[in-house]
């Protein structure tokens, strides 16, 4: 194994990751070089305020110490980045905790090692053959750590983690603030939206509807709440929770097609069962459309729900808007277009006798394996066009998940979508009726670990999370970015 091999390995000119796996494979092979010469190595040393890569303070080989360790990812020499780099560690090379600096760098020529010998002689290039070498001496340790570095990434971002996430949230809704005043946010609304004012969660909804189809089979027999309720859950549960099938179950006992007449009642009938209120959270959305004097700032908005909640309270405003639910539909250039991907239903007047849900199983399957269906063409051009901020939505939808994946491939150099999501607290894991004693300390690293990963994944999806406790914390964020 040689150093071109490893780069080939980790994507070296296309992974956004490359640099960071570049940098963990140099410090940990140096770890385990050094450690078996009695040596110790400490990653991201800081000296002054300045963080270098690495420091021994035995050296390294024909390399009295201390040493420290700079890892520059390249695959070319680039002059204007070398001189950058060296000015950058003049004042590093100065101080008597350094008597020399090796730098790392797998893009090394002649002209480069002229250039640093001239600018300061206790500066050491390591080039290819270098690294090589030191892959040489530990064959086994360098593959290890190739097939391991996703892994240590998740422990070096345990170590130096400062758990202020909140410092880090608002960083991040500092870039949703510059997305927004440019006009290039699209909102994407899960079920979360409409259950902050009042309507049912997916279970209460199959609740709601297996009371319906109870009462079909037994026509004026009556069943207790409870009994539906128990039942209902047992469904579920023999079902490994998934509520797309109970929904398919459930549809085929109370009709034959999605776009059943008696089948889109039971569901409206369900559906806004409950009060319909306002909410601070769809109030914030709706103020966070309203355009300012440069124009409008949101240029569209995709809600997986079928309800029409955001409309009803962007017409008190006196919004502009364009409901669109199926293929024909189109939007004015003044208007605001709500495409509803999975169906609508509203509440006061009747709706398409035409129309389909996605609600089923059956019906979610026909969408997820259409890759030109409109639903699927809108969400792709809409994550490959815009930067896109996730309210309410759980992202365990797999569909959704394979459109930002497939956007993600095609912005591989960064993150442009944000999602709001909660974090886990300590109490969501220990239960204090157990009678298994849990280490505190034990649960705050798995929650720490967990967040990490979580935050690693969607950035595969091409998403940042923008983290929060409370629900009642969002409606806050949202105006903060308004602002």
């Amino acid at each position: 194994m040689k150093i071109e091999d490893i780069i080939d390995q980790i994507n070296f000119r296309s992974n956004p990751k490359s640099a960071l796996y570049f940098e963990l494979f140099i410090q940990n092979l140096l770890k385990l070089h050094l450690e078996k010469q009695g040596k110790q190595f400490i990653s991201d040393y800081v000296i002054d305020g300045n963080r270098l890569d690495g420091y021994s303070t035995n050296g390294i080989g024909n390399y009295e110490g201390p040493v420290a360790f700079e890892i520059k990812y390249t695959h070319r020499y680039n002059p204007m980045i070398m001189r950058y780099t060296v000015r950058q560690l003049t004042g590093i090379l100065d101080s008597e905790k350094i008597k020399h600096m090796i730098l790392i760098y797998p893009a090394d020529s002649d002209k480069m090692r002229y250039f640093l010998r001239n600018e300061n002689p206790k500066l050491i290039l390591w080039g290819i053959t270098e690294i090589n070498g030191l892959i040489d001496a530990n064959k086994e340790e360098a593959e290890y750590i190739t097939n391991s570095l996703f892994k240590l990434e998740i422990k070096k971002e345990l170590n130096r983690r400062d758990n202020d996430w909140k410092k880090s949230r608002e960083e991040l809704l500092t870039s949703v603030k510059k997305a927004y005043k440019k006009g290039n946010i699209s909102l994407l609304l899960g079920a979360g939206v409409s259950c902050s004012a009042g309507l049912p969660n997916w279970k209460t909804l199959l609740n709601s509807l297996y009371t319906n189809f109870v009462n079909k089979i037994f026509n004026d027999d009556t069943v207790d709440d409870d009994t539906i309720k128990a039942i209902t859950n047992k469904f579920i549960e023999i079902n490994n929770n998934s509520t797309l099938a109970i929904a398919r179950y459930l549809k085929a006992g109370l009709s034959q097609k999605d776009d059943d007449i008696m089948f889109i009642s039971a569901v409206k009938d369900a559906l806004y069962s409950s009060q319909r209120t306002s909410s601070p959270l769809i109030e914030s959305i709706t103020n966070l459309c309203i355009p300012k004097r440069s124009g409008a700032k949101v240029k569209s908005i995709i809600t997986y729900n079928f309800d029409d909640l955001i409309e009803e309270s962007l017409s008190k405003v006196k919004l502009e808007y364009k409901t669109i639910y199926r293929d024909e539909e189109q939007h004015d250039s003044d208007e605001l277009p709500i495409y509803h991907v999975h169906g609508f239903i509203p509440g006061r007047e009747s709706f398409d006798r035409e129309a389909s849900l996605v609600f089923s199983e059956e019906a979610y399957h026909k969408v997820y394996s259409e890759p030109y269906h409109w639903s699927n063409l809108v969400q792709l051009a809409t994550l490959r066009e815009n930067n896109c901020l996730m309210i309410g939505l759980s992202l365990s939808d797999p569909n959704l998940r394979r459109l930002l994946e497939i956007a993600a491939q095609k912005q591989s150099k960064n993150c442009r979508h944000y999602a709001f999501i909660q974090r886990l607290s300590n109490d969501s894991l220990i239960d204090d009726s157990s009678c298994v004693k849990i280490n505190e300390a034990s649960v705050n690293k798995i929650l720490q670990t967990h967040h990490i990963i979580q935050e690693k994944m969607m950035e595969s999806l091409g998403t940042r999370v923008i983290w929060f406790e409370d629900y009642s914390e969002i409606p806050v964020l949202l105006d903060e970015i308004r602002k």
